[in-house]
This record gives C-alpha cells, structure tokens and sequence, in this order.
C-alpha cells in the first residue's frame, strides 16, 4: 500500500500576493502568491477523487529535537517570532500567523511518512507538503519555504537506524537547500535534477560536487530549458539509476516538485504528467530494487491551477503502480504532445557533461 499524508490545517498558511518596491511604493503582483493555498487543496481533491487506494497517515507538528537537526535555533527563534508579528528577512518568503504550524505539521507528516515506512506499515509514502520546503537553508527562508522537510526527514531516518540515504528532487528550481546541509555527508546523496540557471543562483552548478569528505555525494543535473519527457527520462536513465545504485542507499527520498511540467508559469521546461508518472516509476523501482521498497516522497513546487493536480496525481500512480482512473484532460493537446518528445543533443550534451564532473561515479 501507498502511504499519503495531509492535513487541511497546512491549508491556512496563504500568503499574500508579491509586491514590487517601484517609486517608493508597493505595487501588488498578480491577485494571489504563486504559492498560493488553493493550489494544494486542489490537487487534494482530485487524489481524494481517484480510485487510488491510500493508507492515511496521521501527523503531529515535528518537535524542536527534529528541527534542530536541521536549522539553527536562532533562525526557528526568528521565524516564530516573524509568525508573531515581528521582523522578517525571507527571501520571497513571506509569512502570516498560520505558518510556523503549518511548517511544523508539514515535518511532521515528513516524520510520520519516514517511521510508517520503516516500521513496515507501508513500502512507501508521499506527503502533501504545505508548505515546500527544498529552498530552505539551515539559517534562512527562501522561495516560499521555511523548514526543509525532506531535509529533517533524512535527519529522522539517520537517527532511527538508516546508514545510506539517497534524495531525488527533480523540481525545476535547484534544490540549494540540501546541497548545503548535506555537503559534507558522504551518507546522504543529494540529486538535484533541475533547469539550467535558474533559481536560485549561489546553488545547483555542476562543478559543486559535495565537500572534501563526500565528493560525488552532491549531484547536481542542470537540463536545458525545454527539456521534455524524453529529457528528463534520459537524465534519469543514464545519471540517476547508476548513482543511486551505486551509493547503495537503505532508503530513498523524492522532493517531488511538479513545477517542471509544460504549463508552469515558473518554469521552462516541457514535462508532461505522462512524464511526472514515468519518473515516480522509475524510482519506485530502484526503491525496490535497492532498498526493499522503502521510499518517502514529499511535493515541492507545482503552480498549474489547471495541470499540476494531473502532474501530482500521476506522480501517485506512479508510486503505487496502479491506474487513479482519472484521464489526463490535456492528453491529445498539442502542448502535451511536444512535451512527450525525445531528449534533443541540448539534453544529450547536458548528460555527457555532468557524467565528465562525477569521477567518482563515471570513469572518463
């Protein structure tokens, strides 16, 4: 069975829109934040409305002891007080009132999703994150994230037992967050499949391969924009299935962002939700392959009102290897239909590339 989390209480963190500072005034951007609340609670209802069959798991907010295994005392002393109406620094991370909970619910599903697997409860389990978390640092809130909840959930699988833990994001932005907690930790590989320069900046380069003690345990695939199902596949293919094999992980975790699909309004890539469920199999077979099945994914990003549930809904189908019975509405649109287009020499180039900056995984 598939394990899934989520609670409506993450649904009350919905910051405002984004402002612009423009002639000494705030001008307004848009009607609601791109990370906007409305989002989840629709993906929620189509996963609630497919034949898939979900164990529920319950959740509790994480405890300090987890979150300190992470971030900094100081920086959750900030964040709370910025909750209770103080200052605030985040880094197009706004906060209201609800979302110190609504981030320490969302660990806590993370931690709840990690101890049902390991206990045998489920194979595997994906957590409806509110809010997502790949962006933040052990000291700061960047991009809509305050706490990095694949982050914290590694650190809960360490401290239970696991001795080698592999971590998959293939959202569109660079998964700068577990590249910098994770640097020097030759136990925990860190794959970030991301677009080529995008955000943020200071992370996701290809020469960036992990410190002096874990060299090759950071990888980072920056694809070229456009980059479609074939892509992507390519990329998993040909990087991903042979670095996992070989760092030999107990366990798995995706930061599955569906920001990368072909009607995102933050990126520029061309995955379609045929190409989203291709790659949940994919890693739900390495997961069987390499770790007993265990496997815990958390959602990143995905900003479609009209195509991310679908993209979400396949990643599910893709975990539990079984069909939602809800037909992808956008099929047979011409969009859709270059989305599910071969990799391009761009892509091919891309791969090459990063096979030439891991050593340690791929002889030259």
């Amino acid at each position: 069975m598939l394990g899934y989390v989520f609670s409506p209480r993450v649904l009350a963190h919905d910051p405002p829109p984004a402002t612009a500072r423009i002639a000494g005034r705030d001008l307004v951007l848009g009607t609601a934040n791109v990370a906007q609340a409305a989002l989840t609670a629709q993906a929620h209802e189509l996963i609630e409305r497919s034949a898939l069959e979900l164990t529920h798991i319950d959740s509790a907010p994480a405890p300090d002891e987890a979150l300190l295994r992470v971030h900094t005392a100081d920086y959750l002393a900030r964040l709370r007080a910025a909750c209770d109406g103080g200052p605030w620094d985040g880094e197009y991370a706004p906060v209201t009132p609800a979302t110190w909970d609504a981030a320490c619910l969302t660990v806590g599903g993370v931690l709840a999703a990690v101890d049902a697997v390991l206990d045998g409860r489920v194979r595997r389990a994906l957590v409806h994150a509110r809010p997502a978390g790949h962006h933040a640092e052990p000291d700061r809130a960047i991009a809509s994230t305050y706490l990095n909840n694949v982050a914290c959930g590694v650190e809960h699988a360490l401290a239970r037992g696991a001795e080698r833990v592999a971590i998959l994001d293939w959202d569109v932005h660079v998964a700068n967050g577990a590249e910098r907690i994770f640097w020097d930790r030759d136990e925990v590989l860190a794959i970030s499949l991301h677009q080529q320069d995008w955000y943020p900046a200071h992370a996701g380069a290809l020469r960036a391969t992990g410190g002096a003690n874990a060299q090759g345990a950071t990888v980072n695939i920056p694809l070229p924009a456009a980059s479609t199902d074939g892509g992507y596949l390519l990329a998993f293919d040909e990087l991903v299935a042979p670095i996992v094999r070989a760092h030999r992980p107990d366990l798995i975790f995706v930061a599955a962002g569906q920001d990368a699909s072909v009607y995102d309004p933050t990126g520029r890539m061309m995955v379609s939700a045929g190409g989203f469920r291709a790659l949940a199999s994919g890693i739900a077979g390495l997961a069987d392959e390499l770790t007993q099945g265990r496997l815990i994914a958390a959602t990143e990003g995905g900003y479609s009102p009209i195509y991310n549930p679908f993209c979400l809904l396949a990643v599910l189908e893709g975990l539990a290897g079984a069909s939602g019975g809800i037909a992808d509405p956008y099929e047979d649109d011409a969009t859709i239909r270059a989305a599910r287009g071969p990799a391009d020499e761009r892509v091919k180039a891309a791969v090459r590339a990063v096979r030439a900056a891991q050593p340690r995984w791929f002889e030259r």
